[in-house]
């Protein structure tokens, strides 16, 4: 066979192998709109006016209330919030590369890191647009309280425990492979 032939089906396979990363993005881009839309009816519902914000019990251990959040996860690194943007930014960059080079078979991780490219966009957007994360999300329950999120926070959480999953997953092939090889 000629060497024009095997660099044709070397060509042809390599497409094959790689997963199409456009699913990936627009699976982020679909969650950064539900992201958005939420909050634009957290601003729009629960903030009265300046002094004042509505809360809307709707379990009695979940109410929607608005917050402004400049800081990240859990309110620390308060009014960082610039610096934090570059950081989405960073964030937001790797995660559309490490979706660009997924195998087909790396399905979890192609959700994984879709919902945490879809999170820090979502936040990015706020932290540029509004100054801050918009946070509506409480859960409470008796004198507890968890810190107010949004769904773009949910997205990046259960993103990293997706990633954490798949990580684990593949460590116990590779085990397996091990032991089936010796």
């Amino acid at each position: 066979m000629s060497k024009l032939g095997i660099g044709l089906k070397r060509d042809i396979k390599h497409p094959l192998t790689r997963s199409n990363p456009y699913y990936w993005y627009v699976f982020a881009i679909l969650i950064v709109a539900a992201d958005q839309l939420t909050k634009y009816i957290a601003v729009n519902e629960l903030v009265l006016d300046q002094f004042g914000e509505r809360v809307v019990d709707v379990l009695p251990f979940l109410s929607f209330r608005f917050a402004c959040n400049t800081g990240a996860a859990f309110s620390i690194l308060q009014d960082l919030n610039y610096w934090l943007a570059a950081v989405g930014v960073l964030l937001s960059a790797y995660f559309g590369y490490l979706i660009y080079r997924l195998r087909i078979s790396q399905r979890l991780e192609g959700t994984a890191f879709s919902l945490i490219l879809a999170g820090a966009l979502g936040n990015f957007i706020d932290r540029i647009s509004h100054g801050c994360v918009i946070d509506f999300i409480h859960v409470h329950y008796g004198s507890f309280n968890f810190p107010i999120f949004n769904l773009a926070d949910s997205s990046i959480t259960v993103g990293v425990s997706v990633w954490i999953l798949a990580l684990v997953l593949e460590w116990r092939r590779e085990r397996e492979n091990e032991s089936t090889s010796e």
